[in-house]
């Protein structure tokens, strides 16, 4: 268990441990390679998204970045056997759309960064390891669902979302859905566990009945 976890909350989901569901976390396997890039200050946070999307992805690995005294490794960023893409919306990055994907003939991986936005400007302006890959952004879609945290615009989507998202164009919207609906789970279950929701409320996989006594 992380050290700076509740002994009430379950180390894998993280969530309150009568309201577990890491029975229901879905193992995907891709041909995308999707490796997370969290900012340290994320590793403390059980609202964080980025965690059960790596929990999620049987190809996918998470690196933390920020610590003291522990540098983050930036071997394999780039090879030259597949092709990188950063998702980061920055002013060059390429609208990640099924035409534009069909021109790249290697295996991608995909690079997120987990972090504010603040530290994700910072840190992919600052990180030499990174120059040179090409910046992918999502196209339009609707708003997010993520209701765990204030979002700065409708247009924000949290780690897990965006991950979904771009797996829905590199992969299936199979992937895509059973993604999005671990969120659903997460966000329920929060919500429901802050008084925000009723358990009749809580339609994609209920309270458990434990948990409600």
């Amino acid at each position: 268990m992380r050290p700076f976890l509740s002994p009430k909350r379950c180390p894998g989901c993280e969530i309150r441990k009568a309201l577990c569901f890491c029975d229901l976390i879905p193992k995907l396997e891709t041909k995308t390679r999707v490796l997370i890039l969290m900012h340290t200050c994320e590793e403390v946070l059980t609202s964080n998204t980025a965690k059960l999307a790596a929990k999620s992805l049987t190809n996918s690995e998470l690196r933390i970045h920020g610590r003291e005294h522990t540098p983050m490794s930036f071997d394999g960023l780039i090879s030259p056997d597949s092709t990188s893409l950063l998702l980061f919306p920055s002013a060059k990055a390429i609208v990640l759309d099924a035409d534009w994907v069909s021109t790249i003939d290697k295996p991608i991986q995909l690079i997120v960064p987990d972090a504010s936005w603040r530290q994700t400007t910072r840190f992919v302006r600052r990180t030499h390891g990174l120059a040179g890959i090409q910046h992918v952004k999502l196209p339009p879609g609707p708003p997010s669902e993520y209701l765990l945290r204030a979002q700065a615009t409708d247009e924000n989507l949290c780690t897990l979302e965006a991950i979904a998202r771009a797996l829905g164009i590199l992969e299936s919207e199979s992937v895509q859905g059973q993604l999005e609906w671990i969120l659903r789970v997460l966000v329920e279950r929060t919500l429901w566990s802050r008084g925000q929701l009723k358990a009749s409320e809580c339609k994609v996989a209920g309270i458990p009945i434990e948990a409600q006594c």
